[in-house]
């Protein structure tokens, strides 16, 4: 999974970006440059914890998250592109052209030696600014795709070109009303004919409210302290919340003294466990789990997907081979220790290539190459 985080500049984007990848990327020498900046964020999973205490693999394999860090992007940038006259969007479209979501920091906190760039600071406020951004950006794509288009037609017409350019008249009707695209609903031949835009504002995205030192108990209740009701209840947007500036202090300190001073925050739980959960909802995906002798394994797979795709994801030869399944649920595998045990007791299920795999599902698949 990948994702991009932006945001207008100083919210504090560097400071969730160290959190999530637990400050394995040095960001000192970053500066205000323009350059994106990636690092991966291993999923904290107590599940597969739990399967290697009983299996005890020689290797442990979380999941991971592949996370782009943005510069800034301030108000105008895009609306310049619209006109065309920015640099600053192309190399925006080209760090997030195959990230599946976009982390959305937004600033919450006040602090005198930082100035916040509209002036003031208003959540709410800075989503719009942002969002309307995305949605200039947008129109610059479809606009200049749309003038091509047209000549196109005039040369020759194509069913192909004609759905393509009604598809985009549609687009560029909801982006002019300032909607974002990932507000309409398209059809699986829709969503094929497009996948090859950067249109950031289709993306799914996760608001993170950036609260200061004294909102740090607002965490679990973020949407009614800074009023982010329509926010909250758009398509294919989620909201959670951090304390940037004392969160990336914690967790820096031992467990044990990290779990009291997140108490004596009233903190509900830590920073990366809270994002993370919520790109996994926010995106519709899941773990299940492999676990052998070699190595115990989360993988990640969207909801509803079948057991001949899960497969693939391990490898294509998997998936091109695959003869069963042997799925025994989480909780029976943590509660007889093996898939012989599992299947003494009746619990492992054998499976074909259409079974729904659920969450949390330990396999072993069968396959012939």
């Amino acid at each position: 999974m990948k994702v991009g985080i932006v945001g207008l500049p100083q919210v504090g984007k560097t400071t969730i970006f160290t959190l999530l990848t637990r400050g394995r990327v040095d960001t000192s020498s970053w500066g205000g440059g323009r350059d994106a900046h990636i690092g991966i964020a291993e999923v904290p999973d107590p599940r597969l914890d739990r399967l290697a205490e009983i299996v005890k693999p020689r290797k442990t394999t979380y999941a991971t998250v592949e996370y782009v860090d943005l510069p800034g992007l301030s108000r105008g940038e895009g609306k310049a592109a619209l006109e065309g006259r920015s640099k600053e969007m192309a190399a925006y479209l080209a760090s997030l052209k195959n990230v599946e979501a976009l982390l959305h920091v937004v600033r919450a906190f006040e602090d005198p030696s930082l100035p916040h760039v509209e002036g003031s600071v208003d959540p709410a406020r800075d989503i719009g600014v942002f969002e309307l951004e995305l949605i200039f950006s947008d129109l610059a794509v479809i606009e200049k795709r749309l003038e091509r288009l047209e000549k196109d037609l005039k040369k020759g017409r194509s069913q192909e070109l004609e759905m393509e350019n009604e598809i985009l008249l549609r687009f560029k009707a909801a982006l002019e009303s300032e909607h974002p695209l990932r507000e309409l609903e398209l059809t699986p031949e829709e969503e094929k004919r497009i996948r090859g835009f950067t249109f950031l504002s289709a993306k799914p995205i996760q608001l993170v409210i950036n609260v200061g030192d004294q909102d740090a108990a607002k965490i679990d209740r973020v949407v009614e302290a800074f009023g982010l009701q329509k926010q909250a209840a758009m398509p294919n947007v989620g909201i959670t919340a951090v304390c940037g500036k004392i969160e990336s202090e914690i967790a820096s300190l031992p467990p044990e003294d990290a779990r009291l001073f997140m108490e004596d925050f009233g903190l509900p739980d830590n920073a990366v466990d809270r994002i993370i959960q919520h790109s996994y909802d926010l995106l519709g995906v899941f773990s299940y789990y492999t676990a052998g002798e070699p190595e115990a394994r989360a993988w990640t797979i969207p909801k509803g997907t079948t057991a001949v795709k899960a497969a693939g994801v391990i490898h294509t030869d998997i998936e091109k081979g695959f003869i069963k399944a042997e799925v025994v649920a989480y909780d029976d595998m943590v509660g007889l220790g093996s898939f012989p045990a599992a299947k003494a007791k009746g619990v492992l299920r054998l499976e074909g290539k259409e079974y729904r795999v659920q969450e949390g599902d330990v396999i072993l698949f069968r396959f012939n190459v």
